[in-house]
C-alpha cells in the first residue's frame, strides 16, 4: 500500500451492508490516512421482523450516522425506498454526481452475483456510475472523474462466482469494525436471527489464515475486460 491509503467511496444497497462487509476495510483506510464516504442507496427500512418501515427508517438513519462516525467516514443516504428498489437511471445519475463530487480513487460496492435483488441492482448502478463519471460529454455540476479501481468485499448474500483477488489485512481494525456494527440492531439480534458478527469474524479469521495475518477481508474484482499488450508473459 502507498504511504497514505487512497480515498474510498463505499456503496451499499442498505444501511448495514457497508458496515458489516466493508467497514473493516474503511477503518483500515482511515487509520492509515485515507478518506472515506459511505453511501447507502436505501436505509434498508423494510428489513425488520416486527417494526414497520416508517418506524424503522429513523432508527436506521441514526445507526448509520453512529457507524460512520466510528469508522471516520462521511455519510450519504439516498432517498430511495427499500422495498421494491429496482435501481435505474436516476440512481446511476445520483451516483455519478457523488463520484464527481467526492472524487474517490477507489470504489467499493456489492459483488454483482447475488441472490438479493437489491444488491444486484445496487452493484449494477455502481458499476454504471463508475463507467459514466469520466465521460466529459455528460455534464454535471462537478467535472468528470475517473475512479482508479473498483473492488467488491465478500458478502454472504453475494456468493455467486465470487473469487478473491486479494486480501486486506484488517487485524488492527477489528475492534472498530465490531463497535461500528454494534450500533445496528440488525447485528445484535433484535432485527434478525442471523449471527452476522459471528459469521463475518469467522470468515475474516479464515481469510487471515490464508493471507498470513490474524484477520483479513477477501476482495474480488468485478467483471471487467482489460486487455494489455505485453512483449512476453509477466512473472
Amino acid at each position: 500500500m502507498s504511504e497514505t491509503a487512497p480515498s474510498l467511496l463505499a456503496i451499499g444497497a442498505h444501511t448495514g451492508d457497508v458496515e458489516v462487509t466493508m467497514g473493516a476495510v474503511i477503518a483500515a483506510h482511515t487509520r492509515q490516512g485515507g478518506t472515506a464516504t459511505i453511501c447507502h442507496v436505501t436505509l434498508g427500512e423494510g428489513g425488520h421482523k416486527t417494526k414497520t418501515p416508517a418506524a424503522y427508517a429513523p432508527q436506521r438513519q441514526r445507526e448509520a450516522e453512529a457507524s460512520a462516525k466510528i469508522l471516520g467516514a462521511d455519510l450519504v443516504v439516498f432517498p430511495y425506498a427499500d422495498l421494491g428498489f429496482a435501481g435505474g437511471p436516476d440512481v446511476v445519475a445520483k451516483l455519478v454526481d457523488l463520484i464527481r463530487e467526492r472524487k474517490p480513487e477507489v470504489v467499493l460496492c456489492h459483488w454483482p452475483g447475488s441472490w438479493h435483488s437489491g444488491h444486484t441492482q445496487s452493484a449494477t448502478c455502481s458499476l454504471q456510475a463508475v463507467e459514466t463519471a469520466p465521460i466529459a460529454r455528460i455534464t454535471t455540476a462537478a467535472p468528470p472523474h475517473r475512479v482508479k479501481a473498483v473492488y467488491c468485499p465478500e458478502n454472504w448474500e453475494d456468493p455467486f462466482d465470487f473469487r478473491p483477488s486479494l486480501y486486506v489485512d484488517v487485524t488492527e481494525d477489528l475492534p472498530r469494525w465490531e463497535e461500528s456494527c454494534r450500533q445496528h440492531e440488525l447485528f445484535t439480534g433484535g432485527a434478525s436471527s442471523f449471527r452476522y458478527l459471528d459469521y463475518y469474524r469467522g470468515v475474516m479469521a479464515a481469510h487471515g489464515a490464508v493471507a498470513g495475518c490474524q484477520f483479513a477481508v477477501a476482495i474480488a474484482r468485478p467483471y471487467a475486460f482489460d486487455p494489455r499488450r505485453v512483449p512476453f508473459l509477466p512473472v
